[in-house]
């Protein structure tokens, strides 16, 4: 009988789903699907078929989400920025009325500046999420 070595398994196999490779992809598909793009090597041990197979490790990403995001501007979020600039004003102790009066246009902006990247970041997240994977000739670094 067919003895099938997947990531240090030992499954044996009958020899209708170890005819060929194919069939043995086949049979795998289901329950490992890694193995659609796997090599198959088959060798002789005391007597018995050994059937190994080997992952290939490739690139995984969407080119296009990529290559959107390379391009997002990169900035300060401006509520973020104005949360340290009161955070500085409250520890000099000139946080005050008058001071968030005289910086109102400042925090209007803020907020209209955050509301529309927190609909940006929506809109990426449901990107990222409904993004279907596709291979990528660029390796992504750092993960």
């Amino acid at each position: 009988m067919p003895i099938l070595i997947l990531e240090g398994q030992r499954i044996p196999l009958s020899p209708e789903q170890a005819a060929t490779d194919e069939t043995i992809i086949k049979t795998l598909l289901p329950f490992y699907a890694d193995v659609a793009g796997a090599t198959l090597t088959r060798k002789m041990v005391d007597g018995e078929e050994h059937i190994e197979i080997v992952k290939k490790v490739g690139t995984k990403g969407n080119v296009a989400l990529v290559n959107s995001l390379k391009a997002a501007p990169e900035a300060i979020n401006p509520a973020l920025a104005l949360s340290w600039k009161l955070k500085q004003l409250e520890l000099q102790g000139q946080l005050t009325v008058e001071t968030l009066i005289e910086i109102r246009e400042e925090i209007d902006a803020a907020i209209a500046q955050a509301e529309i990247e927190i609909h940006s970041t929506s809109k990426t997240t449901s990107n990222l999420i409904h993004s279907s994977p596709q291979p990528c000739c660029y390796p992504i670094l750092c993960f």
